[in-house]
């Protein structure tokens, strides 16, 4: 009697039993590949990592701009540094009469106002020359009411001082400094020189706390307009316009 399946049949159907699984191994493995092992976490801790440094930079630039708003804030009404010695020339210096010791000193107070003037005369370069017009424009007997001059070629030039106060604007005397520009300035603009001087006196002056650290630059006509004097000014961040005469 013959058997139901000859060995030749089941070794065949074996086979391809076998050939059957390893195409279904080949036809899987690809699958497996397309769709790797889930990495969740990793991308988690990155996404914190990145939004993190960001949200740290945009703070930082908060804090930043807010730091420099207040420094800009506080700096509008100071004067810039400036580098440059003083060149002060004292009234014992220049004055022959010493006229100035006829005046009695006031308390020694911060003042909160500049006024500026020009003295409508000539100008003059060095102490000697300077110090000849100086006592010219006083043979008369009248002792020069302003509290400091500057020279066309920077120098300071010490008149009634700090503590004598200035009769030529009653309206701020008590308060005002007043500061002189020797020469002229309706036609010509004053020297790079005397205002760099006029910008050292004044920071020196708030330095010594004789100058309050919010003060006003008033620009004042005595006889004539100094128009370029004014407008060389008018650039500094105390300038006030409204109190200042006009052409």
């Amino acid at each position: 009697m013959q058997p139901l399946i000859s060995p030749v049949d089941h070794e065949s159907r074996t086979n391809s039993y076998r050939a059957e699984e390893e195409n279904r191994g080949t036809e899987a493995t690809p699958l497996l590949q397309r769709f790797p092992r889930y990495q969740g976490n990793d991308n988690h801790y990155r996404t914190r990592a990145v939004v993190s440094l960001l949200l740290l930079i945009l703070l930082s630039g908060i804090v930043i701009g807010t730091y420099l708003l207040i420094i800009q804030s506080r700096s509008e009404n100071v004067l810039p540094p400036i580098e440059e010695p003083e060149r002060y020339v004292s009234r014992l210096q220049w004055d022959k009469n010493k006229e100035v010791n006829q005046l009695n000193l006031v308390p020694q107070l911060k003042k909160d106002t500049v006024i500026i003037v020009q003295t409508d005369t000539e100008q003059c370069d060095g102490i000697k020359t300077c110090s000849m017009l100086l006592n010219s424009m006083q043979e008369n007997g009248t002792l020069l009411q302003y509290n400091f001059l500057v020279s066309p070629d920077g120098e300071s030039f010490e008149a009634l001082g700090w503590r004598r106060n200035s009769i030529i604007f009653p309206k701020y005397s008590t308060n005002a400094l007043v500061l002189a520009f020797i020469g002229n300035y309706t036609q010509e603009a004053p020297s790079s020189a005397q205002v760099m001087q006029a910008k050292i006196f004044l920071e020196n002056s708030i330095s010594q706390e004789h100058l309050d650290l919010n003060f006003n630059i008033i620009g004042k006509k005595t006889k004539e307009f100094p128009k370029y004097l004014f407008i060389e000014l008018s650039k500094l961040p105390q300038w006030n316009k409204q109190l200042s005469d006009m052409d």
